[in-house]
């Protein structure tokens, strides 16, 4: 029933701010931007994920969190803080299993990173 893939969608407040963070700080590319209707779409690097917005008044921050898998999240995080990313207090770790950090994209959506720590 379901096909491979999946689509995040986030309300945001400036459109074109949220695109220059997803890209230029996370390194995601645009697939899709319609400005006529404040819409776009950006790839992530995991094939299928992709992840939409569309300008509206009034936003309110996701508590959720989109959580991108990363090899070494120390390594990762200090690449993202280089780049302007502020991340929420310290790298948690959930012994034997994950570390995760997180930090907010320009509208407040939670964001984490994660490293599997099950896999030798």
């Amino acid at each position: 029933m379901f096909k491979p893939g999946i689509t995040v969608w986030y309300s945001v407040k400036n459109l074109q701010q949220t695109l220059d963070f997803y890209t230029q700080k996370l390194g995601f590319s645009v697939t899709f931007h319609d400005p006529e209707s404040s819409m776009a779409m950006v790839d992530t690097n995991t094939p299928g994920v992709r992840i939409g917005f569309s300008e509206a008044q009034e936003v309110v921050p996701s508590t959720s969190s989109t959580v991108f898998e990363v090899s070494d999240v120390v390594a990762a995080r200090r690449t993202l803080e280089d780049r302007g990313v502020r991340f929420q207090g310290e790298i948690e770790t959930v012994p034997d299993m994950v570390k995760l950090a997180t930090f907010t994209d320009p509208d407040g959506h939670n964001l984490m990173l994660s490293e599997d720590l099950t896999q030798p």
